[in-house]
């Protein structure tokens, strides 16, 4: 059962039970460590920042070379319609077929025709052009394959269903697979179109264009017309939203001046290009500059483990050499005893050599010591022995006070015969020396015996209640306890109180504990000397009651206090002056304890 306390305390003290080896090999492994992971957390921490701030940069870079790049395009394809526009006899032949509605002759057919198939053939991107007549519903078609004219037929309907405020002489539209790029002829005299000229152009150019600028596989970038209407788009695997959302961006950067924010996870850029005909959004994630730190995120880490992996060896090795000659010392310490006398070797001359060498010395004095008061307790017990020889036999006591009991009986005096037979019941439990612990039953009827002795001393002016539950009787508490207590009561408190006198006893169990509680209606103690009791009593001060009143008290407390292990066990005392006094005795529940030896039976 000891054991299992002991282990017990151990789990509770926690780290201040481990060994010391333990103890220095965990300090010395933090020392160490923390540094490494503080180095490691700064190292990474201002690579992340100098990477973000380096593909924000590069982000930026990439949509003004976009920008720059798609001005170039729109130029080049605005060129390309102004020289088709200015050509007098393409003009003519145009001016012909819309503004005065004469039919085309062969020549003019044939110099719209090859005007169209040589702008074809001049890009490679460009899959068709479209030459609309929108005064007469017409359509001149020139394909790589073939040209022919034809009706519109539907054809117009991306353009018509445009606000007619954006139908400007430059717009871009998406239809499949392919971008159109819409130029719009206007008359010189009002302003109102006539023609409508169509390029319909390869979408792969574009897409390749997006791709060559992302710098990490995560970034999204996507193509806005004027209108809001997605023209082209390279969208990451990764990426976490949708075009509604980029044109949001977009419409809220358009007014900035730096162009980008940080929201929701991503970097979002954003450009305008020739003055809104196509706007420009790009979204990088932070898992981007994640994924760019993998590498040195997985370089540092092996850096730190290795760093971590010394240290800890470095630190093993040193606690050990540290700690060995006090663990040492430690186990002779917890194996040796007063017997075996042991000493440990000490060649150091630093502080662990003066502690080995202050242990050997400690056990020199001990055993001398030991030595000592076993040679004492010797003679004091031949002294007792030969002093009790020398005393009355207590056997002969209690013969003579049954004798004196059955003159009482038959000289019809029950009053002494009373008092002969209590007085024999106290005597017979106060001088049994084998009995240190008893049941509280046992106790109080001991207690009894003496109080039927004061009742005959004061009569009815002594009225006692004794309240103990039944099953709190078979309690084990220290033998004579509650007589000093009562002694206290009838030589200081009660004395000098003039009404009745009322004592009280009551036991009750709470939380582990075991109270008795005896309480007197006397004239109570002064607070100065209360005070004084208290902080004797609390101290376990045996000797400052020495001299003093109150002796039972200090014996009692240092006794359940000895027997129960210290605080918060002993004698508390509660006193009011002219109002009477309150004892509690405070001790360990033992009731019900698996494996209690100390209940001894006396032969009450």
């Amino acid at each position: 059962m000891n054991c299992g306390v002991v282990k017990l305390k151990r789990a509770k003290l926690g780290f201040t039970a481990w060994p010391l080896y333990r103890k220095l090999f965990l300090v010395m492994a933090l020392i160490s460590l923390v540094p490494v992971l503080i180095v490691l957390c700064v190292a990474l921490m201002l690579t992340y920042r100098t990477m973000e701030e380096q593909l924000v940069y590069d982000s930026k870079m990439s949509v003004e070379w976009l920008q720059e790049r798609l001005e170039m395009e729109i130029e080049d394809y605005t060129r390309t319609f102004y020289e088709v526009e200015i050509d007098k006899d393409f003009r003519s032949a145009l001016s012909q077929w819309c503004l005065q509605g004469d039919e085309l002759n062969y020549s003019s057919k044939l110099e719209l025709i090859t005007g169209l198939n040589q702008t074809v053939s001049i890009n490679r991107n460009i899959n068709a052009i479209e030459l609309y007549n929108l005064s007469r519903d017409k359509a001149l078609i020139a394909e790589r394959s073939s040209t022919f004219f034809t009706d519109t037929d539907g054809r117009l309907e991306q353009w018509l269903s445009r606000d007619e405020a954006l139908q400007s002489n430059l717009v871009f539209l998406r239809n499949g697979r392919e971008i159109l790029l819409m130029h719009q002829m206007h008359r010189f005299e009002n302003g109102e179109p006539y023609a409508l000229l169509v390029l319909r152009l390869r979408a792969y150019f574009v897409q390749d264009i997006l791709d060559a600028i992302k710098s990490t596989p995560q970034e999204s970038i996507i193509l806005f017309n004027d209108q809001g209407e997605v023209i082209e788009s390279d969208m990451s695997e990764y990426a976490g939203f949708g075009a509604e959302e980029a044109l949001g961006y977009a419409e809220r950067l358009s007014g900035t001046i730096s162009g980008h924010t940080h929201e929701n996870g991503c970097y979002w850029f954003y450009r305008s290009v020739s003055g809104g005909k196509l706007n420009i959004v790009q979204a990088m994630p932070d898992s981007a500059i994640r994924s760019s730190l993998e590498g040195t995120l997985v370089s540092g880490i092996f850096v730190a483990i290795l760093a971590v992996a010394a240290s800890m060896l470095f630190s093993a090795i040193v606690s050990r050499v540290i700690s060995r000659p006090i663990v040492e010392l430690a186990n002779t310490m917890r194996s040796s005893t007063f017997e075996d006398n042991v000493l440990v070797r000490s060649r150091r001359s630093d502080e662990i050599g003066f502690l080995l060498d202050s242990f050997n010395l400690m056990q020199k004095q001990n055993k001398e010591l030991v030595d000592s008061e076993y040679t004492s307790q010797i003679a004091r017990r031949s002294a007792q022995l030969q002093a009790l020889q020398s005393q009355i036999n207590p056997h002969f006591l209690y013969n003579t006070l049954q004798v004196i009991g059955g003159l009482a009986l038959r000289k019809n005096a029950p009053e002494i015969y009373s008092v002969t037979t209590a007085l024999g019941d106290i005597l017979r439990y106060s001088l049994n020396f084998t009995d240190e612990t008893v049941s509280l039953a046992e106790e109080l009827h001991y207690f009894e015996s003496y109080l039927s002795i004061q009742k005959q001393r004061f009569g009815d002016k002594l009225h006692i209640s004794i309240a103990v539950p039944g099953e709190i009787a078979a309690a084990p508490v220290p033998k004579l306890i509650l007589q000093p207590i009562l002694e206290n009561s009838f030589q200081h408190g009660l004395p000098d109180k003039k009404a009745c006198w009322d004592i009280s006893i009551e036991a009750v169990r709470r939380d582990g504990r075991l109270e008795i509680t005896v309480s007197d209606n006397g004239v109570g103690i002064p607070q100065e000397k209360l005070a004084e009791l208290r902080e004797t009593l609390r101290t376990a001060n045996y000797g400052g009651l020495r001299s003093g009143r109150h002796i039972g008290l200090a014996n009692v407390n240092m006794r359940i206090r000895l027997r129960d292990g210290g605080d918060p066990f002993g004698v508390d005392i509660q006193s009011v002056e002219g109002e009477g006094t309150v004892v509690t005795l405070v001790l360990r529940d033992r009731l019900g304890e698996e494996g209690n030896n100390e209940l001894h039976r006396s032969d009450n």
